[in-house]
């Protein structure tokens, strides 16, 4: 955001308070003119005022760029049809004198004191004197001669050496240093600083010496807020106030510096070296700025409301200023039959106050020349620098009161109506506008985005939602433009390059659009939340759409249990079609193609999908079962899914064997087959486990025992050893060798058995080996599933081209979901004309949170789901999606898209 958006209303109300004591004195004593909010007013009025205020701001800045030189004359000279541009050029020089010693005082002194005593018949008299010694100390001075130069000139288009020489001078001091180095550069040339005056002159009619800015109100949002006083802010108080500023900053500390820092002769100057920023401040100089009404109710004889330049008093005071505002009639409010006059002051009352504005400039100017030698001579400040800083500072504050009462205008405007409302519209309370609005006016308004998962006429196995976080405490749905879709083909999902899963459920396609003001901003949050119910499960698998019929997925999730999964949405806004066809048209032709193949991919993976998918319905496909047969099979479907996911066992060993003739089984007896078979495989399981685990504690069993003799066995050596060496002899033949292994150590069935070793080498062992009884079971587990797999017939195994009872009807129509957001944005380019409407990408983030129940015992948990635990849980989704899909071949018919 600009600075010249910056408002302290603080500072601003301390200034017009100030301001208004100088307003009554100025104008007659039963005047009273106060701050706009304080005078009953119409809201055409506003525009008024900002006109007013903009023109006087106009009109007092050229009687400051007049000090620097800038007058009527000077004006007509220069070329109307091309750009004006005001320079200000700087250069120093430095050279060496000469070389002085001088004799500097020592702030101390010595005393010499000498006593004599005299005698005087038979008394002696005592007598002394002293001498005060100065201290005086050679000090060697370094002179050096320092130039300065500085022009301030104006020029027409790139003309600059035709430029009009409007201020220029030259100086030359002498400054002395203690040092042989040179204090400054011995040429030293500064930039020139350039300010673009287009802008100003094109408001003013040099001939009539009249200003000529006005607002169109037809094409302003606010008084404020519009092209034209855009305009005026960016040339007051950013090129001008920029420029101002960086010439004041050459004086008061590059010119400045010369005589206050690098000049230190070894002698002190009685007098202090004079400050040009303190001594030439503007801050006491009239600004006339103001934005002030007046409650009026006379009108001239002829009906007209009172003329901006005085047209309708009897007495027009003389105007000193360089130009003055525009002789216009302001236009009549009609309201109850009763004309109305404008409440700006008047054209008299203007004058007056530009009139004070050039009287308290003179009077600081008069106040200067006493403190500030003349022009001729050469010392580094004279006048004219003085007079040239004071015009700068009082433009760089007349920028600054210009904003601050324009800035007051809309804060103004913002007041009345938070008074009229009751209170400050958020994005919450527009949100709530736009509902109700969208529900009265709309026949079919958007509605929550809140689904129920589950088969129809059914309790829903759970709830998927998008919600605005808020405060984090008080979660709600956002609203969405809703349309159920008939595809023209399964929607397919790839879940890597050997498996594309075919849903062939319900589709929706959603629109959002998100309302909010300035001052928030993208401040707010939201958040994808996916609730299961207890003793139910699906799956939730989240990408952003590809084509007509393809979702690429990039995340998923299995939700079971009462488990809560909260997955952050980032939202990511593209530049609007305006602002993207503005940016565009001065890049070269390859470089537009670029952005507008980027901007199309942009757009077509903007559609952010959401696939819910149901496991119970799907498990009943596989198996083999009736619709609803699982519905009540608690326990079954509990331990399908952790034979599914924990152990990955294939589906055709738990699936319902259809034999011939087996048409008048019933559904019961198909679902206990199933059980049977299920028992079957998770008795196979519980008897790897426990072959497993007796063979596990049989090793550890050998184990101690293998350990337990090596203990023995090392005691009794080491008894033999102590015996040996205690009592000086040695029983037996051993050789050199056998009893060197017998201290180093012991071999027993080809197992090294090391003294210095023994505590970490059994420890480790009696660790490690039950630490892989895990990965054991689940190797037993997979080649009894093996053996058992390799005897039984495979007789429901489909291809992918066998037609299947959930096959889809004809569709009725086809669309391409990623076509949509182009749609959009060519419609948005033709109506939205202030750029306000964006699309916006939405991605899920990477840190997840889940809300989990292990088990009924237990209160719920909540955790974070990080990257790797996210992509972790995501294998587990696509792993359980690959199994009830017989890797793609089986259509799953209960999802939500």
């Amino acid at each position: 955001m600009p600075s010249y958006y910056h408002f302290n209303e603080t500072v601003f109300r301390s200034d017009v308070k100030k301001a208004l004591k100088s307003v009554e004195q100025i104008l007659e004593a039963d005047r009273r003119p106060l701050l706009a909010e304080e005078v009953h007013h119409q809201y055409e009025n506003k525009y008024e005022l900002a006109n007013h205020m903009t023109n006087l701001a106009i009109v007092a800045q050229m009687n400051a760029l007049e000090r620097l030189g800038l007058s009527p004359e000077i004006i007509r000279e220069l070329e109307a049809n091309k750009t004006t541009t005001l320079r200000f050029e700087a250069s120093e020089s430095c050279e060496f004198l000469n070389e002085q010693t001088v004799d500097v005082p020592a702030p101390y002194s010595t005393e010499t004191v000498r006593e004599s005593s005299t005698s005087i018949g038979s008394s002696r008299i005592s007598s002394s004197s002293s001498t005060i010694h100065k201290v005086i100390k050679k000090v060697k001075e370094y002179h050096w001669t320092v130039k300065t130069h500085w022009e301030i000139s104006i020029f027409s288009g790139t003309a600059v050496e035709k430029k009009i020489v409007l201020q220029s001078r030259d100086s030359s001091t002498v400054v002395i240093t203690q040092s042989a180095n040179a204090p400054m550069e011995k040429v030293g040339n500064h930039p020139p600083l350039d300010l673009n005056l287009t802008w100003i002159l094109q408001q003013v009619n040099i001939e009539t010496k009249t200003t000529s800015f006005a607002i169109d109100s037809s094409k302003a949002r606010t008084p404020r807020r519009n092209e034209e006083v855009d305009a005026a802010l960016q040339f007051f108080c950013s090129r001008m106030n920029q420029w101002a500023n960086s010439v004041k900053r050459h004086f008061a500390r590059d010119l400045q510096r010369i005589i206050s820092n690098i000049h230190n002769p070894a002698v002190s100057p009685p007098s202090h070296p004079q400050v040009l920023s303190s001594q030439c401040s503007a801050e006491d100089l009239f600004r006339p700025i103001l934005p002030l009404l007046e409650e009026k109710d006379e009108q001239g004889a002829d009906g007209q409301a009172l003329i901006l330049d005085g047209g309708n008093d009897n007495v027009t005071p003389e105007s000193v200023s360089t130009l003055s505002l525009p002789s216009k009639t302001l236009s009549k409010n009609q309201e109850g039959g009763q004309q109305k006059i404008s409440t700006l002051l008047s054209g008299n009352d203007t004058i007056q106050l530009l009139n004070a504005q050039v009287k308290s400039i003179d009077t600081k100017v008069e106040s200067l020349q006493q403190a500030f030698p003349a022009a001729n001579v050469t010392d580094v400040f004279s006048i004219t620098e003085a007079i040239v800083f004071l015009s700068l500072d009082h433009s760089d504050r007349l920028s600054m009161q210009y904003q601050y009462a324009m800035q007051y205008l809309e804060k103004m405007l913002e007041k009345q109506l938070t008074a009229a409302i009751g209170k400050r519209v958020t994005t919450a309370d527009l949100e709530e506008f736009v509902r109700f609005h969208n529900a009265k006016f709309l026949s079919k308004p958007p509605k929550p985005f809140c689904h129920a998962i589950g088969r129809p006429q059914r309790f829903p196995y759970g709830v998927l939602s998008i919600e605005d976080k808020g405060d984090g405490e008080n979660c709600t749905p956002i609203e969405t433009l809703l349309r159920p879709v008939d595809m023209a083909s399964p929607l397919e999902v790839p879940l890597n390059a050997a498996t594309t899963l075919q849903l062939t459920g319900n589709t929706y396609l959603h629109g959002w659009m998100r309302h909010r003001s300035e001052q928030e901003g993208g401040s707010k949050s939201f958040q994808l939340s996916a609730r299961a119910r207890q003793f139910s499960s699906f799956m939730l698998v989240i990408g952003t759409m590809a084509g007509p019929n393809k979702l690429n997925p990039k995340d998923a999730i299995i939700l079971q249990n009462k488990d809560e999964v909260l997955i952050p949405l980032l939202l990511e806004e593209i530049p609007s079609a305006k602002e993207f066809k503005n940016a565009i048209e001065s890049l070269s032709p390859e470089q537009q193609r670029f952005a507008k193949a980027f901007r199309g991919m942009q757009l077509e993976s903007s559609v952010f999908g959401v696939a819910v998918i149901q496991i119970k319905p799907q498990l009943e496909a596989l198996l083999g079962l009736p619709e609803d047969s699982l519905a009540k099979e608690i326990k079954l479907t509990e331990d399908l899914m952790e034979l599914f996911v924990e152990y990955q066992i294939p589906s055709d060993l738990l699936s319902y064997d259809d034999e011939v003739g087996s048409s008048s089984v019933s559904a019961s007896e198909k679902v206990e087959s199933v059980r049977q078979n299920v028992k079957a495989v998770m008795d196979v399981i519980d008897g790897t486990k426990e072959k497993q685990l007796e063979e596990a504690l049989m090793w550890e069993e050998k184990h101690n025992v293998f350990v337990a003799k090596m203990k023995a066995e090392r005691a009794a050596a080491e008894s033999w050893r102590s015996i040996e060496y205690n009592g000086g002899f040695a029983v037996g033949g051993a050789s050199s060798e056998e009893e060197e292994d017998s201290r180093s150590g012991c071999s027993y069935s080809g197992c090294s058995y090391d003294e210095e070793e023994e505590d970490d080498g059994s420890d480790c062992d009696e660790e490690a080996e039950p630490c892989e009884l895990e990965d054991k079971v689940s190797d037993g587990i997979s080649e009894e599933v093996s053996r058992t797999e390799g005897n039984e017939p495979d007789t429901n195994t489909e291809t992918p081209d066998t037609p299947t009872e959930t096959t889809r009807v004809s569709p009725k129509e086809s669309i391409d979901f990623t076509k949509i957001p182009k749609m959009l944005d060519a419609t948005i380019e033709t109506f939205d004309k202030d750029s306000t409407l964006r699309s916006t990408k939405i991605k899920a983030g990477d840190m997840w949170s889940r809300k989990r129940q292990p088990d009924l015992l237990t209160k719920p948990t909540t955790n974070t789901l990080y990257e790797s635990n996210v992509k972790s849980e995501s294998n587990k989704a696509y792993d359980l999606l690959d199994a009830i899909s017989r890797s793609g071949s089986l259509p799953i018919a209960y999802s939500d898209l």
